[in-house]
């Protein structure tokens, strides 16, 4: 991103000048033209190396290389900027740098105007422009890090998917030329005899060059510093240059390095500084940052010979260092003594070298060790200490890495004990890495005997799954975790030990389920959170079910069968077609056999098989009944929920059925004696003629809903076919389909209800959302199989009550869910919050409620996502608190969610309402650089509008439109009113040209113009007549001003305030205050807190008929009005007037940013009513 938006920023914003001054000017050409004609004096190599701050190695990304183009070129006009308004742009650009995985194109091409603008603005802006362009090439070097260990661990867990994407990413990351345009810049400035860096450009240049192993750039940037007698180096310099030399595996230039290290050291020319400690607030003692210091460039030489193929030698250097006679106090002449991270580079340097037993060797001698691993690495210690957590990795994935199962398992059953008084945390992460390596193990030994398999699988199950719930650990949402479990489970059951596959399904549920609810008592997890997981532990138990049905060729047994069916229920996953067909077959197998003895849990379980079967439900549940009864199964044991649906889904009219529902007592014991009455009595009393007792339903031996149906995965599919992001068209399809299923006794799953009911909200169907919601939650409240789905499907359609009210605009009904939710332990969802600050009336101060919104989501621990973010900016953007917008606008992108074009349009247009053009160049260049930019017409208006109204410039202008025509996006009625409207060309001949009689001409055609539609609004517009006033204005020819006002009101056109802006203007600057008076007077001010209506012009997409405004409708003043009044006042000197008008302004309860601007007008002594302000310009919105 930043190398093209620096291009763009310098090339087109500040406009360059072509000429340098005298011979340094020609010097820098000569210099650039040789640089173009030769290339670049060092080759900027790829990402081969690694970075590291003293505590150990990082494995570079891998090998690509590229070359810095250096050619300069120039083809800017225009007058030149000052230094200051050039070196506010690239601070500009500085400021709007975050970490961010996003990455734009790389730099086109600087021109030799830019460079000379450079070397004028001085060499800060140089600087800044370096520190950007490398912090982002090291964000990248951090993403590549990041990216390839996933990818790492994914092929570990034999998981092949978006691995090629992931490539790809990288790829891109790697191709990104950040470090050559910074290294270019460098070289540009260091012509220079005066040039002058602080330190951090220079270990930022040197960080760049260990990340892509350039020793010839590192020592371009090292014999610049070297020549600096004013600057000496730090640890962190030497750090990176032996890096740098290391990662090009030449240990010559390494050692050249570490010994201009120790020179420097005992010349006392070395700041006792590096990275890893520049931000710990305990490493301010100066001997403590002078021993850490010496220590960490020692481990970067200790790595170094490692990475060289040269252990011996790093062995040499340790003993050296354990051989030292220094203790807490390292003079700069010493040898330091080494610390834990020495021995932990030197775990790492034998991992890397791939000799994995003299690692464990060491790792095992360090385990022996009595004390715990120091929390500070840099605590000097001759005696190895036992492992951290770092130490711990490394090892752990070095002997995964090599398939030596044996050590892996035994190591981490010692870390499991140990762990606790280490103060080590076994993560997700080291869990998954030892089930991997056992899988895989026992996938490719053929010959692994049976008895040492059960032995492997009994250790991954007792040792290395978790089964603590005490923290929202190893849960489902993550795939690698979910996988490996799965495989895992099937391992058991490929192998025979089919009972122990299931127990261990069952106890992984249950413990999801646990840390679920754990975690929604202490309010860790949000709905969205808790979704998540509960998704994917429906996801592990489905694809388990899935797995054994494929594998199983011989048939499952029944009791088999129905502990899944069992675990399915517990999880609240439905059960596929495949599995109700195994589940019935194996029933009708087994059910004559006298040794048929199912539990209380099976019959149970074989109830909901027969409950969620397509085929024929009414004669399954006969044969269930039958089988109840013939084996004197007593359904009092079952669980509420089974006797609900034996309740909901039984005939009162079958007397088997009363017979069995009679075990439950009344009402069903008195219908049961009825039915056999009938019976024995037909021409009394028929069976057929009973009625369902009222009481049914209300037996206090089952307590549940009235509703009879299923939850059926066909149905979510049908339901849900069109959802979330259907028209209204399909969305009343979708409502059509959820009704005929309700007919049917058949339900979608919760989410795809929800879903329904925010877009039925989204499509303004009101009464068919309430319809919904209230179908839903009887129904869930009575068919899901256990009372935390009950909870979470209940949670599930508050939120999206909240969601879908909200955009149906009633406000307080979405308020009073939200209230629900938070009352009963919950929280919103961000997107539950984002609808409801997206549908924030409109006030003077819109934000207040938005703010106070989204200030409660993060108290909450909501995080927030892209609709949320945008919908806060875009309310921030309108109040103009552009502040606030960039400040979220950085928060996003550290929180690595990406800013879609929406975003950028919103943040843009907060910067053009307050006039900030450089910055809006800067987010607009950002923009068109993503990967994943999609254009839409609205940043290009915006930029238009900008330099037509806020700051003209044609040229501008015109390259914003070219821009939009060559992203292949249609313009609108508004690009074109920007750039063709009537206003601009009046505006041009009036304003400009000074044309009054060509102005007045080209306005009293446009009536009659074959452009004008007799049919369409009247024309000439309030946009026109303002562009025509503001002429007037500018001819103080106010005399003129009457006869058009007339004119005005006669077409039925409604003034604005805008217009009256204008005319109070006017009519101060002939003096006519009295007249400027009466027109503010004239006007209304809104309800308080709501902002003015009328005033602008209604966007392009909104029906005439909902937008025009009657002639004699009210003018309301707007906060352009106050000020130009108080201008006016203050230009005759009427400065009690002014004080009073703010008195008035302040009672309106205007924001405080809309009352400083105003008030600070008092300030400026050169206050004149003809002052230039925005005034006239504020009446277009921002489309």
């Amino acid at each position: 991103m930043l190398p093209k938006v620096a291009n763009h920023l310098i090339h087109h914003t500040s406009r360059a000048v072509i000429a340098v001054q005298n011979q340094t000017g020609h010097t820098l050409r000569n210099v650039l033209q040789l640089q173009s004609s030769s290339g670049p004096s060092t080759a900027v190599t790829g990402w081969g190396s690694s970075v590291s701050s003293g505590a150990g190695p990082h494995s570079g990304p891998g090998p690509s290389k590229f070359h810095t183009s250096s050619r300069l070129h120039s083809n800017s006009t225009g007058p030149p900027l000052s230094a200051s308004q050039v070196r506010e742009r690239v601070e500009k650009l500085s400021a709007f740098r975050a970490p961010s995985q996003q990455r734009s194109q790389s730099v086109l091409a600087d021109t030799s105007s830019d460079a000379s603008q450079l070397v004028r603005s001085g060499f800060g802006t140089y600087a800044t422009l370096i520190s950007t362009l490398t912090d982002r090439d090291f964000e990248n070097y951090e993403a590549v890090r990041r990216a390839e260990a996933r990818l790492r661990r994914r092929r570990r867990a034999a998981i092949s998917d978006n691995a090629e994407e992931e490539e790809q990413r990288i790829a891109s990351l790697r191709g990104d030329s950040h470090f050559a345009s910074a290294f270019a810049l460098f070289q540009t400035a260091a012509v220079n005899p005066n040039s002058k860096f602080p330190l951090h450009i220079y270990n930022k240049l040197l960080r760049s060059c260990a990340i892509h192993s350039n020793p010839h750039a590192a020592q371009a940037v090292y014999a610049h510093l070297e020549k600096r007698p004013d600057l000496d180096p730090d640890a962190q310099t030497f750090i990176s240059l032996i890096a740098t030399y290391s990662g090009s595996r030449d240990v010559h230039g390494a050692e050249q390095m570490f010994q201009k290290f120790r020179d420097a050291s005992r010349h006392d020319r070395v700041q006792w500084s590096f990275d890893a400690i520049r931000s710990d607030p305990s490493a301010h003692a100066s001997q403590y940052r002078q021993r850490a210091s010496q220590m960490a460039v020692w481990n970067e030489m200790l790595t170094a010979y490692f990475r060289c193929g040269q252990p011996s030698d790093a062995l040499n250097l340790l003993e050296q260092m354990m051989d030292s006679s220094a203790g807490e106090v390292v003079r700069p002449t010493d040898v330091p003594p080494p610390s834990p991270a020495t021995f932990s580079c030197t775990i790492n340097g034998f991992c890397q070298l791939g000799d994995v037993p003299t690692a464990l060797t060491w790792f095992e001698r360090m385990l022996q060790q009595q004390d715990s691993a120091s929390a500070d690495p840099y605590e000097p210690t001759r005696v190895p200490q036992r492992p951290d957590q770092a130490t711990w990795t490394a090892m752990l994935d070095a002997l995964a890495d090599e398939g030596m199962v044996a050590d892996l398992n035994r190591l981490f059953a010692r870390w499991v004990e140990v762990a606790p008084s280490d103060g080590t945390a076994i993560l997700s992460d080291h869990r998954d890495t030892v089930l991997a390596a056992n899988l895989r193990f026992m996938d490719t030994r053929a010959d692994l005997q049976q008895a040492k398999a059960l032995e492997l699988l009994d250790f991954l199950t007792e040792h290395v799954l978790p089964w603590s719930v005490d923290n929202v650990h190893y849960t489902f949402n993550r795939e690698i975790s979910r996988t490996l479990s799965q495989r895992l489970v099937m391992q058991y059951w490929n192998r025979g030990h089919q009972d122990r596959a299931l127990e261990l399904a069952e106890r992984i549920a249950s413990r999801q389920l646990q840390v679920l609810q754990h975690g929604q008592s202490q309010q860790t997890l949000d709905s969205s959170r808790t979704q998540s997981r509960i998704e994917g532990t429906r996801r592990f138990v489905t694809d388990l079910v899935t797995d054994i049905l494929d594998v199983t060729t011989t048939g499952i047994s029944l009791t088999h069968l129905l502990r899944l069916s069992g675990i399915l229920a517990d999880v609240g996953a439905l059960h596929s077609a495949a599995f109700t067909e195994a589940c019935l077959n194996a029933y009708a197998l087994q059910r004559n056999s006298p040794t048929l003895a199912l539990s209380i849990r099976e019959w149970e379980a074989l109830l909901d098989v027969v409950l969620s079967s397509e085929a024929d439900v009414t004669a399954s549940l006969n044969t269930l009944v039958d089988d109840l009864l013939q084996h004197s199964v007593d359904i009092t044991q079952f669980s509420e929920h089974a006797k609900g649906q034996l309740v909901r889904s039984l005939s009162s009219s079958d007397l088997n059925s009363v017979r069995l529902l009679a075990q439950l007592g009344e009402p069903f014991a008195s219908r049961y004696a009825e039915l056999e009455r009938a019976q024995r009595s037909p021409s009394v009393v028929s069976a057929q003629s009973f009625e369902t007792p009222s009481s049914w339903d209300a037996t206090p031996t089952t307590p549940v809903s009235p509703v009879s149906g299923r939850i059926d995965i066909a149905q979510s599919r049908y339901v849900g076919e069109f959802l979330p992001r259907g028209n209204k068209a399909e969305v009343l399809v979708a409502y059509e389909r959820f009704k005929e299923g309700v007919e049917r006794g058949i339900y979608p799953r919760s989410f795809v209800a929800a879903r329904l009911i925010s877009a039925l909200g989204r499509s303004g169907e009101v009464e068919k959302l309430h319809e919904v919601y209230r179908t839903a939650s009887e129904a869930f409240g009575s068919l899901e199989n256990a009372k935390q789905w009950q909870t979470t499907s209940w949670f599930i359609l508050e939120d999206h009550m909240v969601i879908g009210l909200a955009h149906a605009g009633d406000i307080e009904a979405a308020h009073a869910h939200r209230q629900r939710i938070l009352q009963h332990g919950g929280v919103p969802s961000a997107d539950a919050y984002g609808a409801l600050i997206l549908n924030v009336k409109d006030t003077t101060d819109d934000t207040t409620n938005a703010m106070a919104l989204y200030q409660e989501s993060q108290t909450y621990g909501v995080v927030p996502n892209i609709f949320m973010y945008n919908t806060i900016i875009s309310k921030l953007a309108k109040a103009r608190k552009a502040d606030f917008a960039l400040q979220l606008f950085q928060d996003m992108k550290a929180r690595n969610v990406h800013p879609t074009s929406v975003t950028y349009g919103a943040v843009i247009a907060a910067c053009c309402r307050v006039g900030d053009a450089a910055s809006a160049e800067l987010l607009f260049q950002e923009m068109t650089s993503q990967p994943t930019f999609r254009p839409r017409v609205p940043p290009y208006n915006t930029m238009m509008q900008l330099y037509t109204h806020t700051k003209p410039d044609r040229e501008r202008v015109l390259y914003y439109y070219n821009a939009l025509r060559q992203a292949k996006v249609q313009p609108t009625a508004h690009t074109y009113k920007v750039c063709t409207h009537w206003a601009a060309l009046i505006n041009a001949w009036g304003c400009v040209q000074k044309d009054l009689d060509q102005a007045l001409k080209i306005f009293d055609s446009i009536a009659t113009h074959p452009t004008t539609n007799a049919n369409g609004p009247p024309m000439p517009d309030a946009v026109v007549y303002e562009a025509l006033v503001n002429t007037l204005v500018t001819a103080r020819r106010m005399d003129l001003v009457p006869m058009y006002l007339d004119r005005l009101r006669s077409s039925g056109v409604h003034m604005t305030a805008y217009i009256a802006n204008l005319l109070i203007k006017g009519y101060a600057s002939v003096g006519e205050i009295e007249r400027a008076r009466e027109i503010f007077e004239s006007l209304q001010d809104p309800e308080e807190g709501v902002a003015a209506p009328h005033n602008h012009a209604p966007h392009q997409n909104k029906p005439q008929a909902a937008s025009s405004v009657p002639a004699d409708a009210p003018v309301y003043r707007e906060p352009s009005t106050w000020e130009a009044m108080v201008r006016a006042e203050l230009g005759i000197g009427e400065r009690d007037r002014a004080v009073a008008l703010l008195q008035r302004l302040q009672a309106r309860m205007f924001p405080p940013a809309v009352y400083q601007r105003i008030s600070g007008i008092m300030l400026d002594d050169s206050v004149a009513p003809w002052a230039p302000t925005d005034a006239s310009s504020s009446s277009p919105s921002f489309s």
